[in-house]
């Protein structure tokens, strides 16, 4: 910036004098060409008025001076000339223009070039009257002496030119020095600010606009350096985090790139330190998670899969970080809880077969008892433990049934009538439903693709819990709605309904609400359980509304069917 400023201010000032110079020499040549035209034509009043007709011509006409005189008669012949030129061999005047215009009466000058002497002359001629009529005198001066002075003083002239330009050069460099050191510091000051070291050194300048740039620079930097330090901050925050956080993390961007990665994640794929801004191929090249990633990335799609490396299984969650292009990977090692998953599970079910076959002894032992028992006495201990026993056998059962579910895959799926299976359950239920005196209702029906069993499953533990934690007289309502793509079955009572908090755990296994009414109105604890695993099993959609003291309502969302 600095030498084009000093070379467009130098060539400026520069073409400014060379026109001022130019401009003066022509000012000077025409002042000087009308000072040397009033010359001849005040000479030639003076040769007119000392003109007479019987006076010595040659003599008349002598000068020293530069200016010439001739004397021209009426017809054009040259009479007398203060040049040595031989008179005789010129030609008539009389067309000359000066000669014209005195004629006429209208005396001028003219310039032209004369054959005769060989250079440009100002002529100017006048009638002046004799005995014998009249003759013109003329008068002529040189052009070239006219500017002989101004090209004498010329070379000084330009020499002068020469010394103003080069004490301007100096100038101009001198204060575009100044006028940019102020700017020089600016451009020191955002240097700082750009790598975040900003501190406040006021500028002093004799230019009061740079002086308000700086202050606003200054106010601005303050800002920033308080938004870099925050920023500062936060990184650091976000490094601690990243790197004692357990689970293994990384960020990638539209092309692929890694912009973010923890400990964690390297020593999982076992990659070298240091990948931010390369490829993710540097990471890994496994199909799952490089599809999942970019689905996240173009299309949006949250992606939740299990991810097994070196013999460890990573529960892998890909999200798309809002308003950007950038997909989030948290692999989680759930390894340890899916083996003691595996553990509890086969202990739960070896334990409810360990459990059935001892029950079912008691119970026909109880049964035998009571067809033998004479004892009116111990009937209601027989009537108990008959009670117990069967409360623990459906405990069992439902037991199984989960255990069943959660290693289990859909392998024979037919169509089934939803309201079908709903009055099947319906018939199983009946003794609960009458002893309530609930009004029961179905509404429409729907075909389903599954195994019969699972929906029979579903349908009954809904309806069930419907009737269970109904209250005397209540009134259970089943909606069955269906489309071209999905259907769904609506399960609801106006029973005692479940609280905000526990709404969240009711899917749970074992858990009651209201345990000592659940225990007297033979709750396991496993129904809902095991609707939430057969809505997993094929990927339906369970909703749970309900209100306290005023019902619940559970709705299955079927989809393919």
């Amino acid at each position: 910036m600095k030498k084009r400023l000093f070379l467009y201010i130098t060539i400026i000032v520069s073409a400014g004098f060379i026109c001022f110079f130019g401009m003066s020499v022509y000012v000077a040549h025409t002042s000087n060409l009308s000072i040397a035209k009033n010359t001849v034509i005040e000479t030639a009043n003076i040769y007119a008025r000392l003109y007479s007709g019987s006076a010595d011509l040659a003599e008349f006409v002598k000068t020293n001076a530069d200016t010439r005189v001739t004397v021209v008669s009426s017809d054009g012949k040259v009479l007398a000339d203060s040049r040595p030129v031989n008179i005789d061999s010129l030609d008539s005047h009389l067309s000359r223009p000066e000669i014209q215009a005195a004629a006429n009466g209208a005396p001028e000058t003219s310039i032209r070039y004369s054959e005769t002497l060989g250079v440009d002359l100002i002529y100017y001629a006048l009638k002046a009257e004799s005995e014998n009529g009249y003759v013109f005198i003329r008068t002529a001066f040189p052009v070239a002496k006219i500017d002989a002075y101004l090209s004498q003083a010329l070379p000084l002239l330009v020499l002068s030119m020469l010394a103003v330009v080069f004490l301007c050069f100096l100038l101009i460099r001198s204060m575009t020095n100044r006028a940019l050191a102020p700017l020089y510091s600016i451009e020191e000051k955002l240097r700082v600010l750009s790598k975040g070291e900003y501190k406040a050194d006021p500028i002093a300048s004799s230019y009061e606009e740079i002086d308000k740039i700086t202050s606003e620079i200054d106010e601005i930097a303050y800002v920033l350096q308080g938004s870099i330090d925050a920023l500062r901050e936060e990184k650091t925050k976000l490094d601690y985090v990243m790197g004692n956080i357990g689970d293994g993390l990384f960020v990638v961007d539209e092309d692929s790139e890694i912009v973010l990665i923890n400990s964690v994640a390297l020593s999982i794929f076992g990659a070298a330190p240091d990948l931010s801004r390369k490829s993710l191929g540097y990471l890994t090249y496994d199909k799952a998670i490089v599809e999942k990633i970019k689905g996240c990335i173009n299309d949006g799609e949250d992606a939740l899969f299990e991810y097994a490396k070196n013999g460890r299984i990573f529960l892998t969650t890909v999200k798309r970080l809002p308003n950007t292009k950038l997909a989030m990977v948290v692999l989680s090692d759930v390894t340890e809880n899916r083996e003691n998953a595996k553990r509890r599970e086969d202990f739960f079910a070896n334990a409810s077969h360990e459990l059935k076959t001892p029950l079912t002894a008691i119970k026909g032992f109880n049964e035998l008892m009571a067809i033998n028992n004479k004892d009116d006495g111990i009937n209601k201990y027989i009537d108990s433990i008959s009670r117990e026993t069967d409360r623990m056998l459906m405990l069992i059962g439902n037991m199984l049934k989960l255990s069943e579910l959660e290693n289990s895959e859909v392998t024979n799926p037919v169509d089934v009538s939803i309201a079908k299976t709903v009055n099947e359950a319906y018939d199983n239920l009946l003794p609960a439903i009458t002893s309530k005196s609930i009004a029961f209702e179905l509404v429409g029906d729907a075909t389903v693709s599954a195994e019969p069993e699972h929906v029979y499953e579903l349908v009954k533990n809904i309806i069930e819990n419907a009737v269970r934690y109904n209250n005397q007289g209540g009134k259970v309502s089943v909606v069955i709605e269906s489309s071209k793509s999905k259907a769904s079955i609506t399960v609801h009572d106006d029973g005692i309904g479940i609280s905000q908090e526990e709404q969240s755990r009711v899917f749970e296994r074992f858990y009651r609400i209201e345990k000592s009414r659940s225990v007297r109105n033979g709750g396991t604890g496993l129904g809902l359980a095991i609707v939430k695993h057969i809505c997993a099993l094929y990927d339906w959609q369970l909703s749970l509304k309900s209100k306290l003291g005023v019902g619940t309502e559970v709705k299955v969302q079927f989809y393919g069917k």
